[in-house]
């Protein structure tokens, strides 16, 4: 989630969304968006990246100067839209456009928005002022998304179709409000699914809610051709596809964040309800169910959890909206009701917008641009309300572990009580091995080490091998890259370098098929990632051989995200499907499906390819070719080789003399018609192989009888 934010540092208007004219409604329909003068000169140096969509504005001599218009707006193309924006410098008249537009009232004259939950309880008047001396909380973001076009996407976050409504939704009915009313008392009668023996064992199979199916009850918003509206897909269509994915041989399933998010966040990463499930998605009971019924067809379900901010839910009263450096907390205004209600401005570092990504006090105190807010993330207070938090629903739902999102960014010393807690409370719903999984995006291994050294984290997504693999998998470098890869990662981290999650896609990165990538290439990719070491990961859609229509192999950047084009609907019906291949959304006969079962239960019949030490036989240093390694466990070798080269290629290896001595047969489990006898050479034992194009063999024996 950070590469987005990054991005959009250089386009991204420090605004404030002040609903309606001063003294109207909250739930008015059309925004007003206030840029505080201290930050609007820098946000507009962006102006000429928006020019292509239609932007215009006058450049009046009046000081109040003028507004400016967007359209087509994503969530409705037919229906006119406004985007309101503060006064432009007449300097700047060339890079918007000069098309005549009325003025809008300026920063200065905007009345301030209290936030009135903490003592407002009826949400009839959400603006109700608050008694004098009671302390606000924090609203939520309206970051359309993560990528995409990025000039399109920082327009589609100020903009809202006045005839589609504005995507307000209110909690679902099972939704509480505040954590006296979200007690943590275990019912001993209550029998929770138990956790895995090692995560090792299992497949990750994460989805995007809103992407991956719509079932009854659905509530889309906003055009469903455009990527960064909500699509509809909700609990209640994961639940039906409950058996396509134990059909895929996935066995965990990581769920996008439920938490109640703004309308336009369609990803869940900008909560303003942490007790309620977003009601776009369904409710708390919906969740429980798939849950439940997850669990009885033998899978498990990750949350992945936002630990590190909430949505937009305040603005900078004093006008100063980046990274200050002075040390201060600064002045906020409410514009959004967050919950639990006992969230106050406390409980938020409140030191404006980072500015720079690399110092790190800014990197774990700063808001993440435009304005998703950090929480205080370093004081007790605030610590134990967000552990409350985990830990409720944990007990409410039986999940079996938490992905924790950006986790570089919280204060250093709050990980580990965290998970010190969470890991207590779930050995008291018998979960001994809880899953805490952590998304830091570096493609530096050392950077991983502190969160497995001092306990805070069980694994992380393995980024930096992911980075360094890339090119090779494809094709496109030597497969001496995959061996040095795994030499750089034993060297920084050990022994844990084997139980990070290993990956060929995300949804914050390109799908690995590109737009030109040989689709035989997928076969090989999988192989990878559900045989070497760690825990493999299959992105939803990746077995269908969903492609990134625009992409590359260097990393995704500003000039061209990832997302939304990595997140194409996977439901019948879906209007946003960029780069799918035509056919059924959830084929089971599709040959990627049927190959990732083939690992699996590859997988499932020899513990060598979950549990096994990882040595390599083979690569090639000059370019497309084979990679070959052995899995090792308890008396057992399994051989893998992988070809990524579009012709056959042969090779002699050494094997483990001992366990497949000179005579030893060896065929491959996934072509029982191919097989191998070691024999004798340069005093040890090998094993010559021929794997024909993009293929991939795995050979294996009898382990000895004991």
């Amino acid at each position: 989630m950070i590469r987005f934010l990054r991005r959009s540092m250089s386009l991204a208007l420090a605004a404030a969304i002040v609903w309606a004219a001063p003294g109207a409604s909250f739930a008015q329909e059309v925004p007003r968006i206030v840029v505080p003068a201290a930050a609007y000169q820098g946000a507009l140096a962006g102006a000429a990246a928006l020019a292509p969509l239609s932007l215009n504005s006058s450049l009046p001599a009046a000081s109040d100067g003028p507004r400016a218009s967007l359209t087509p707006s994503p969530w409705n193309p037919s229906a006119p839209t406004q985007l309101i924006a503060a006064p432009v410098p007449a300097v700047l008249a060339p890079a918007i456009g000069a098309a005549s537009m009325p003025p809008v009232v300026g920063a200065a004259s905007m009345p301030p928005v209290q936030n009135p939950v903490a003592t407002a309880p009826s949400r009839a008047d959400p603006l109700a002022p608050k008694p004098a001396g009671a302390k606000a909380y924090d609203p939520a973001p309206l970051s359309a998304s993560k990528t995409g076009r990025l000039a399109q996407k920082i327009a589609a976050f100020f903009r809202v179709d006045k005839n589609a409504g504005n995507g307000e939704l209110p909690p679902p009915p099972d939704a509480v409000d505040s954590l006296a009313q979200a007690p943590l008392d275990v019912d001993p009668s209550r029998a929770y699914r138990a956790s895995p023996e090692d995560w090792r064992d299992e497949t990750l199979y994460p989805i995007v809610v809103d992407r991956f199916n719509k079932g009854e009850g659905a509530k889309p918003y906003g055009d469903p051709k455009n990527g960064v509206t909500r699509h509809g897909g909700n609990i209640r269509g994961v639940i039906d596809k409950l058996d396509y994915i134990a059909g895929s041989g996935a066995t965990t399933i990581i769920v996008s964040p439920l938490t109640m998010s703004i309308p336009e966040a369609y990803h869940g990463y900008a909560p303003v309800h942490f007790l309620a499930v977003d009601p776009h998605f369904g409710t708390m009971a919906d969740f429980k169910e798939l849950v439940a019924k997850a669990h009885a067809k033998g899978l498990r379900v990750v949350l992945d959890w936002v630990i590190n901010h909430s949505g937009p839910v305040f603005e900078y009263s004093d006008g100063k909206t980046q990274w200050t450096g002075d040390g201060k907390s600064g002045p906020v205004v409410w514009t959004r009701p967050l919950k639990p209600v006992e969230f106050t401005e406390d409980d938020f570092s409140r030191k404006r917008v980072i500015t720079d990504w690399n110092d790190n006090a800014q990197a774990t105190q700063g808001d993440f641009p435009p304005n998703y807010r950090h929480f205080a993330t370093d004081r007790p207070q605030t610590q134990d309300k967000l552990i409350h938090i985990a830990q409720w629903w944990m007990k409410e739902t039986d999940i079996d572990g938490l992905r924790l999102d950006a986790v570089r960014h919280v204060a250093p010393g709050f990980l580990p009580i965290f998970s010190k807690a969470i890991r207590e409370y779930a050995g008291r719903l018998g979960k001994k091995n809880f899953l805490m999984l952590g998304e830091n995006s570096t493609g530096v291994d050392a950077e991983l080490k502190p969160f497995l050294d001092n306990g805070s984290l069980d694994t992380l997504y393995n980024y930096p091998e992911f980075r360094r693999a890339n090119y090779a998998l494809h094709g496109q470098a030597p497969t001496r890259d995959l061996e040095n890869s795994v030499n750089a990662a034993k060297s920084a981290l050990g022994a844990a370098a084997d139980r990070l999650v290993r990956f060929v896609d995300l949804h914050d990165v390109y799908r690995f098929l590109l737009s030109d990538t040989p689709l035989e290439l997928l076969k090989t990719a999988l192989s990878y990632a559900m045989l070497s070491t760690g825990i493999p990961l299959v992105y939803a859609g990746t077995e269908q051989a969903f492609r990134q229509p625009h992409g590359r192999l260097s990393p995704e950047g500003g000039d061209l995200p990832a997302d939304p084009d990595n997140r194409a609907d996977m439901f019948d019906g879906g209007a946003y499907k960029p780069g799918e291949p035509q056919g059924a959304a959830f084929d089971a006969a599709a040959p990627g499906y049927k190959f990732l079962r083939a690992l699996a239960d590859l997988r499932r019949a020899y513990p060598a390819l979950r549990r096994g030490e990882q040595y390599v036989r083979w690569s090639d240093a000059n370019g497309a070719g084979l990679y070959a390694f052995s899995r090792i466990h308890e008396g057992q070798e399994v051989l893998v080789v992988l070809n990524t080269a579009g012709e056959t290629r042969s090779v002699e290896m050494f094997v483990d003399a001992a366990l497949t001595p000179a005579g030893a047969a060896l065929s491959d489990a996934l072509n029982p018609g191919y097989a191998v006898t070691a024999h004798a050479a340069d005093g040890g034992s090998k094993a010559s192989v021929s794997v024909p194009a993009y293929g991939v063999r795995v050979l294996v024996r009898p382990a000895p009888s004991r």
